[in-house]
């Protein structure tokens, strides 16, 4: 089916890194676990570690889900833009390579939402 517009769309996107005052903006999901049923969105200082980001964001956003308190950050598996991904927690984002929109996911195995039903 055809689509008609109703306007130009000719217009800068918001969402620049240049609008972030040095900052980005990241999208964080913990796979299986959709009781939180979309990427979270952060904006945080590129040169914040990893770990710091998962201990003082990530996981107060979460803490409701009853998995949190099994979370092994040395067991995750990772994906940056739907790729395998090994990052060091204990380095910053841009040495890990996350830039403005970066996508991150991860997975611990054995954990899979609320009695194995990804929630």
């Amino acid at each position: 089916m055809g689509m008609v517009t109703i306007g130009d769309y000719d217009f800068p996107c918001a969402d620049r890194v240049e609008n972030y005052g040095g900052d980005i903006n990241i999208y964080c999901c913990w796979e299986h676990h959709l009781l939180v049923p979309a990427p979270a969105a952060y904006r945080l200082s590129p040169e914040m570690t990893l770990r710091l980001f998962i201990e003082q964001m990530f996981i107060p956003d979460h803490n409701h889900h009853p998995d949190m308190s099994h979370l092994d950050l040395g067991r995750l598996r990772w994906t940056h833009d739907s790729q395998p991904w090994d990052p060091d927690l204990d380095k910053t984002l841009t040495e890990n390579g996350v830039t403005h929109m970066s996508y991150l996911s991860f997975y611990q195995p054995g954990l899979d939402g609320v009695k194995g039903s990804g929630v």
